[in-house]
């Protein structure tokens, strides 16, 4: 009996790893409890006390340590991506130079950024430029 248990909750394991659903997670969570409670000696009361201390340890464990495994093996290794946030997730858009004020900045999904020119370009006001890359908290273009 505590063999199929087992397996069926290394099954439930790897369809979390695989699918990213924490439901089947937690079954295993409770079902691991009930195998450990259930091969213990001693009294009810203290397999109820022991069973919900284990039942909170994994759910700590849980959410502390599993769900951030979890999220690094999807992202390098079953679906890699890559997260850019901030500015670097504007570099490959294009932007139109606006001047404000005296200085340029650069206009990209309605928002101003400051830039830097690397090339040997001269930058017109009004024209559409592609952002290559960032320098620090700059636009490159």
């Amino acid at each position: 009996m505590a063999t199929i248990l087992l397996f069926t909750v290394l099954i439930l394991i790897l369809v979390d790893i695989f699918l990213a659903y924490e439901v089947p997670t937690h079954v295993a969570y409770i079902l691991l409890t009930v195998i450990i409670v259930l091969t213990l000696d001693g009294g009810p009361v203290h397999k109820i006390l022991l069973g919900g201390l284990l039942w909170f340890g994994f759910l700590v464990f849980h959410y502390l340590v599993w769900r951030r495994l979890i999220e690094k093996i999807h992202d390098k290794i079953i679906a890699p991506q890559r997260h850019t946030g901030g500015i670097e997730g504007l570099i490959g858009k294009s932007g139109i130079v606006k001047e404000i004020g005296g200085t340029k900045f650069i206009l990209v999904n309605e928002e101003l950024y400051e830039f830097e020119n690397t090339g040997n370009k001269d930058i017109i006001t009004g024209n559409t430029y592609k952002i290559v890359n960032t320098s620090s908290n700059k636009l490159i273009i």
